[in-house]
């Protein structure tokens, strides 16, 4: 069965838009560290040429989602502690930048109107312990809708180009519902900083929102990486994490 593609940004490429679908897989925990995804299987579950669907791979390759075998398709990678220290905290001033530049604008009205909507949803879907993947995917959206909404080409470029490597540790990070609940709460005060027009105030959100989410995962990495971890814990938690 052919794979629906997201929609995404409207000047993306073909195979930009199958790595982003492909991600976001990865990053709901359909494809685990390890698994392999060849050619084969792309041009069939996509109904593209194998062109496409080779760029598809290297783009997931160079955002460190898989690594590229010769002649054994490609294989997902295993998340590591120093992965999210190290993207995290360019991605936090990142964040924060946009943040304020969207607050300051005057013509911010316009993004208001496009993120209420997801931001209000996302307060909802944090009450709900079995809405994970659905506030997982309606945060990512709402990240997507603010970097697309930047005038700035380079810090939107940046951004976008950072989007594929920390989505991934998203999943580990808002696993838990109360950090769900915290991560709903700290959205709203975000919406409510930019409606004022605060940059300052909406960049110092925007970053700890971005620590928080790393500090979460880093959390599950110690958790998942314990020597007493149980067989029931280990299924409970599948995904394989690296302390590097």
């Amino acid at each position: 069965m052919a794979i629906q593609l997201p929609d995404t940004h409207v000047s993306q490429t073909l195979p930009e838009k199958m790595a982003a679908a492909l991600a976001e897989r990865i990053v709901l925990g359909e494809f685990e560290a390890g698994e392999r995804l060849t050619e084969a299987v792309l041009v069939k579950e996509f109904r593209v040429s194998h062109g496409p669907a080779r760029d598809a791979l290297r783009i997931l390759q160079s955002a460190g989602l898989v690594t590229i075998h010769p002649y054994r398709g490609a294989q997902v990678t295993a998340l590591t502690v120093r992965e999210v220290k190290e993207i995290d905290q360019v991605r936090a001033a990142l964040v924060g930048l946009r943040a304020r530049w969207i607050a300051e604008d005057s013509a911010r009205q316009d993004v208001i109107a496009q993120v209420e909507g997801p931001i209000k949803r996302l307060s909802q879907l944090a009450q709900d312990q079995k809405a994970e993947h659905e506030y997982i995917r309606t945060a990512l959206v709402v990240n997507r809708m603010l970097t697309d909404s930047l005038s700035n080409r380079w810090l939107r470029s940046m951004l976008q180009a950072l989007t594929l490597q920390t989505s991934r540790y998203t999943r580990l990070a808002l696993a838990l519902a109360a950090r769900r609940r915290d991560s709903a709460r700290m959205w709203r005060k975000l919406l409510e900083a930019i409606k004022t027009g605060d940059g300052e105030c909406a960049e110092r959100i925007a970053s700890t929102i971005s620590l928080a989410t790393r500090d979460a995962a880093i959390r599950y990495f110690e958790q998942a990486n314990k020597p007493a971890r149980t067989q029931s814990d280990a299924r409970s938690h599948p995904a394989r994490v690296s302390t590097e």
